[in-house]
């Protein structure tokens, strides 16, 4: 166990009894003072199964990716705010929910472009919800070098009705449930629309580096990372709209 605490590797237990071996994602200092672009994004698709606005067309996602690599855009993950130096323009691309879309339209686009993004993924859900990720999806795409699996809750309720016990349920059983898909630890929670409160505040410490709101315009490194604000991409966001939310990268 030693020698696997040296690799950055640590031992967890399944419900089932058997254990495994996970990465724990070590986040460095974070420069102050950058202003970096965080988008919220949900389904990619054009069947339209639920709220409309949530789903972006294939077509314009696929728009999107290829105005971020012609524009010299970096899209980069939250770990990657370490080392910020390296980008001159750095974006983070994030997809709430961890819908079955995103493996079978987003993954391929981001393949064809080779930008990297960031799924929140619900704890209890691949494989059980309907238009869900299964396990293997999740994987998959957390195999693929574009795609780093984040948490969003393990139930999707909403934090800021929970008293201290289920928030910490809620924090801890989402992080073990996605790490046991990746292989992975998960560093960064996503709040269920956007809710918390006190009690999630004081908690996420223990188990994240980032909490991530739903909107709030334009993310400063020198913000609280519990509190990162994001700009909402819809259905209806066109390209200059879009273009107008990465103005302020790396300045």
């Amino acid at each position: 166990e030693d020698a696997a605490a040296r690799l950055g590797l640590e031992w967890g237990q399944a419900p089932d009894g058997s254990r495994y071996l996970a990465k724990r994602q070590t986040v460095g200092e974070i420069p102050e003072g950058w202003n970096v672009p965080v988008l919220m994004y949900h389904a990619v698709s054009d069947d339209l199964w639920g709220i409309d606005e949530l789903f972006v067309s294939p077509s314009n996602m696929e728009e999107q990716l290829k105005y971020l690599v012609d524009n010299g855009y970096d899209a980069i993950w939250f770990e990657d705010l370490a080392h910020l130096e390296d980008y001159e323009k750095p974006v983070i691309l994030t997809f709430d929910d961890g819908y079955d879309d995103n493996y079978v339209e987003l993954l391929p686009l981001l393949e064809k472009y080779q930008v990297k993004a960031t799924v929140f993924v619900i704890g209890n859900a691949p494989g059980v919800i309907p238009h869900k990720m299964t396990p293997e999806q999740v994987r998959e795409m957390s195999d693929s070098g574009l795609v780093s699996i984040q948490s969003h809750g393990y139930t999707h309720d909403d934090m800021d009705a929970m008293d201290e016990a289920t928030t910490d349920y809620e924090l801890s059983e989402s992080q073990k449930a996605l790490t046991r898909i990746t292989g992975k630890v998960p560093y960064v929670l996503c709040y269920p629309s956007g809710k918390y409160n006190d009690y999630t505040l004081s908690l996420i410490g223990n188990y994240y580096n980032f909490g991530i709101k739903m909107v709030g315009g334009l993310y400063n490194t020198s913000d609280n990372p519990y509190l990162v604000n994001r700009y909402y991409v819809s259905r209806y966001t066109d390209i200059n709209t879009f273009a107008s939310y990465l103005t302020a990268a790396g300045t």
